[in-house]
């Protein structure tokens, strides 16, 4: 008789809607974070049946862990790659007071994203003015070879005699020498461009590095008073989106870490429009698309012991640890 009583009490709490509320759906850290998501469950009698997380299934490439609760379940997510996740699938048992039965439930939530941005974006960049500017359309804010007039200044031997204030320096009561500071001008923006052209069995460790990539440029390149575009192919076509700060800018990343497979019309186009190339050994491994690499300023993503069929003076092989100081700064003086 109690076991009927218990089976019932756990049958009659199940039945009809039992809703699952995820605190929070959309979550954010940096890679090597933690994030924590509470999920709230909501069943009639509750206090008579016990409900238990019997398996987790997170985003591939997130580690989940679940601490054990009775109402209200917490789970830590710690992602491994940097890029955007999506996807929760969790199965609860139901148990009754006596412990004999159990109903089985599982939420499928493909609204829980996981945004989890690359490391690079945490490194402190020091600003640096790009040497011989070209002219742009931009104020650089800095000493620079542009037209517009920026301030007064003394002389040293590092700045152009062709700059010394003759009139001002003549006015003056000592034998100091007055230059005219001139402002930089620069772009106002510059487009990283992604070019993946093959699928990897270790593509979320490829795209990692790739955001890891493509995220240094970015703060180097906003530490000059640029703006930022990224271009890459999703959803058959070439998606394009240009950020004015650090926020944008990771929410940018994000978009481009879902980024697809291109076709070589798709690959020629995005390699027109950017500046500089974010791309992997494999894609270089054709000679064709490897010259057309060669001639940009680009960040190569090693894959395994493959190596590149051409590198040329503007590439860089990433890692995660060079300097692209140099190769931001090249990019801008074009």
């Amino acid at each position: 008789m109690a076991a009927g009583i218990s089976e019932i009490l756990l049958a009659a709490s199940t039945t009809g809607n039992v809703r699952v509320d995820l605190e929070e759906p959309y979550l954010n850290c940096f890679k090597g974070g933690e994030v924590i998501e509470n999920i709230s469950i909501r069943y009639r009698r509750n206090r008579f049946v016990r409900v238990l997380v019997s398996s987790v299934k997170g985003p591939e490439g997130v580690v989940t862990v679940p601490n054990d609760s009775t109402e209200s379940l917490s789970l830590s997510f710690r992602p491994q790659y940097a890029g955007q996740f999506q996807g929760l699938r969790v199965t609860f048992d139901f148990l009754d007071p006596l412990g004999l039965f159990k109903k089985t439930l599982e939420v499928v939530r493909s609204d829980f994203i996981i945004d989890c941005y690359p490391s690079s974006l945490l490194k402190e960049v020091r600003q640096v003015a790009p040497l011989t500017l070209a002219l742009g359309e931009r104020s650089g804010r800095v000493h620079g070879s542009g037209q517009e007039f920026y301030s007064i200044d003394e002389y040293n031997p590092s700045v152009e005699k062709k700059n010394i204030y003759w009139k001002k320096t003549a006015s003056l009561p000592d034998e100091r020498l007055l230059v005219k500071v001139r402002e930089a001008n620069i772009p106002q923006a510059i487009t990283i461009g992604l070019v993946k052209t093959v699928s990897r069995e270790t593509d979320l460790a490829w795209m990692d590095l790739a955001c890891e990539a493509a995220g240094d440029l970015g703060a180097h390149i906003f530490s000059l008073g640029c703006d930022v575009r990224l271009a890459f192919y999703r959803d058959e076509r070439i998606s394009r989106l240009e950020a004015e700060d650090l926020q944008e800018f990771r929410e940018s990343l994000m978009q481009m870490s879902r980024s697809q497979v291109a076709g070589i019309e798709f690959v020629s186009e995005i390699l027109h429009e950017c500046e500089i190339c974010v791309t992997g050994f494999k894609e270089v491994e054709d000679s064709l698309l490897a010259s057309e690499v060669a001639r940009k300023p680009s960040l190569l993503i090693k894959d395994g012991e493959i190596l590149p069929q051409t590198i040329g003076n503007l590439s860089l092989i990433y890692t995660g640890t060079e300097d692209v100081t140099e190769l931001v700064n090249r990019v801008v003086r074009r």
